[in-house]
């Protein structure tokens, strides 16, 4: 289902990740929207794909699945997005400024001939090129939610990576669709692979190659693992990337020298390979566990047998020997290490 309409007025926006509660009026009637909409702001035209829902508490909803922000067509509703404050330099009175000397015409004078806006009092030259770079600035963030919705990559995602890549984001992902698969962890492999290869990318391009590994070792976290078995990582990019074996392992031996992954040689020859970050951080917590065993036990309790028995005689537990094994690594030691599932009572 899809609807057009403008936003009357923003009821809630969680300021993380964009997810907002929104007043949306359309030709025929008032609703309320949901769902994650970045870079919107109260006056903004917007055609929206989704469903309604009915709320327990709040009643029917829309819920927004994909969303395109559009350039408002009426001068007022113009006025109203030049002056909700996102436009370096425009405010309410300098938008009706604008409006009532330009109308319409306005979106294109601040697109392509900013000097025209000179005749308004109080705008000079180099506060009409300001406002243009804002405007334009925000225009750019629009293309770009809706660009990469072909990439399977939600709004949220979208402004995650245009915080990342900035203005030239558009530029930068037809260069190399593949950096997406590094910018979001939503991002899916085989559909940005398919529109990279319909773009021009060669099957057999290390870009495509090296991005379709580190893509394998993504999957494995995601199962929780932090390591996958050089050997699986091999036959699972085989099939994944439809190239020889060479070529993957050419590619593994360049993304170690370049130090975005790490293999380690474990016990009976094994080698495992991890994505950098995620050795830096086992890494790092187990020096820390190290250098916590190794340090003095200072918490360490005098005539700890005497106090644990006067505790079970208090509070009428009597604990197993499993559990007192547990309670006396935590006395004796540093850092201890207790797994297993959790027993409900």
């Amino acid at each position: 289902m899809e609807l057009k309409g403008e936003i009357k007025e923003i009821i809630y926006r969680n300021e993380i990740n964009s997810y907002t509660i929104a007043n949306f009026e359309t030709e025929e009637e008032e609703t309320t929207i949901v769902g994650y909409l970045p870079f919107i702001e109260k006056g903004d035209t917007l055609s929206v794909t989704g469903n309604i829902v009915e709320h327990p508490d709040y009643g029917t909803q829309f819920k927004v699945e994909t969303f395109e922000k559009l350039m408002p067509e009426s001068v007022e509703a113009i006025e109203k997005y030049l002056s909700n404050g996102k436009i370096k330099g425009v405010g309410p009175a300098t938008a009706k400024k604008m409006i009532d000397r330009f109308g319409k015409e306005v979106i294109s004078i601040l697109r392509y001939e900013p000097e025209k806006l000179v005749c308004i009092k109080g705008i000079t030259k180099e506060k009409a090129i300001e406002i243009s770079d804002s405007f334009n600035s925000n225009w750019d963030i629009w293309k770009i939610v809706s660009y990469l919705e072909k990439f399977g990559i939600g709004a949220s995602g979208a402004e995650t990576i245009y915080k990342k890549l900035g203005p030239n984001t558009i530029e930068q992902i037809e260069s190399n669709p593949y950096i997406l698969i590094d910018l979001s962890s939503k991002a899916n492999f085989m559909q940005i692979d398919k529109i990279a290869i319909e773009m021009g990318m060669d099957l057999d391009s290390d870009i495509r190659i090296r991005s379709g590994i580190k893509y394998a070792l993504k999957l494995a976290t995601n199962n929780g693992h932090c390591t996958v078995l050089y050997e699986n990582l091999l036959q699972f990019s085989k099939e994944l990337l439809g190239v020889s074996e060479e070529m993957i392992e050419n590619n593994i031996i360049f993304l170690q020298a370049n130090k975005e992954i790490t293999i380690e040689d474990r016990e009976n020859n094994k080698e495992w390979v991890y994505l950098q970050n995620y050795y830096n951080a086992e890494k790092n917590i187990a020096e820390n566990l190290l250098a916590l065993d190794n340090y003095l036990n200072v918490k360490e309790i005098d005539n700890f047998d005497k106090k644990l028995k006067k505790i079970e005689k208090n509070s009428d537990i009597e604990l197993s020997e499993k559990q007192k094994e547990a309670i006396y690594a935590v006395q004796n030691n540093n850092v201890c290490v207790i797994t297993g599932g959790p027993r409900y009572w």
